[in-house]
């Protein structure tokens, strides 16, 4: 498995400023870089694993037993088979370090399977979880993914993931509202895609809604709220640009 260590990843990024240790020097010094700028960066990152693990335990508590996660990250601590330990989950990713590193620390877990994928190509993505999740009434996560894709790819996405998905599915996202208006918007975004080398997208709950149509949203608000953490919230984090990170819960209902 070919492994590119001279560019970072977000995925790296992301496990970097989590405290993780599945990165190399390119990635801790694009999120050093990322943190001068954007020092709420692990607020945001740590709500969004919160908004996880509140979500799995939820799915859990509704009797769902099967997962199919994209985008998924490491399957560290507080992930989706661990929080489920009784489900079958198959994650996946576009990294092949997260992949590989993934494979190592699940083990010879039969309930869970790790696929290289990416999220813009879900024909290999929906063939496996055919395989191996065997029903399409299923928990999906989209958490930590919206960002990362421009409009016509996310709705592709989404279209796509209800087409198969069969009635009583349900589905969790995450995404990132920022006044795109205020003077700092474009030189933020910029340093982020020169650091991180990767695009970041910002959508109002009414763009999600569009966007994620026809699945019938549930819930669609800030994670804080959500979470019951609206504390951990202030000015350092809304930059200025009444920056805030939502969590939204959808449904198939036909």
């Amino acid at each position: 498995m070919q492994i590119d260590t001279t560019k970072p990843s977000v995925g790296r990024i992301y496990d970097y400023v989590l405290g993780g240790h599945h990165n190399f020097d390119v990635d801790r010094a694009a999120a050093e870089n990322i943190l001068k700028f954007l020092p709420s960066y692990p607020t945001w990152a740590r709500l969004n694993r919160w908004f996880l693990q509140m979500v799995a335990t939820q799915w859990a508590e509704a009797g769902h037993s099967l997962v199919l996660d994209i985008g998924s990250g490491l399957p560290t601590a507080g992930h989706f088979h661990s929080a489920m330990p009784k489900a079958r989950v198959l994650y996946t990713d576009n990294d092949p370090m997260t992949v590989a590193y993934a494979n190592e620390v699940l083990g010879n877990n039969p309930q869970v399977k790790f696929l290289l994928a990416d999220a813009t190509n879900l024909t290999p993505i929906l063939a496996t979880a055919d395989q191996f999740l065997q029903s399409r009434q299923v928990a999906i996560g989209v958490i930590g993914v919206s960002y990362f894709l421009p409009d016509a790819q996310m709705k592709t996405l989404m279209q796509g993931l209800y087409e198969w998905a069969a009635p009583g599915s349900v589905l969790a996202i995450s995404y990132i509202y920022v006044d795109q208006n205020h003077p700092d918007f474009v030189a933020t975004t910029a340093k982020y895609k020169n650091f991180s080398g990767s695009q970041v997208y910002m959508r109002s709950p009414d763009e999600i809604a569009q966007l994620c149509a026809p699945w019938a949203i549930r819930d669609n608000r800030p994670l804080a709220e959500i979470l019951g953490v609206e504390h951990v919230i202030g000015e350092t984090e809304r930059m200025g640009m009444d920056a805030e990170m939502f969590g939204a819960l959808m449904e198939r209902v036909k």
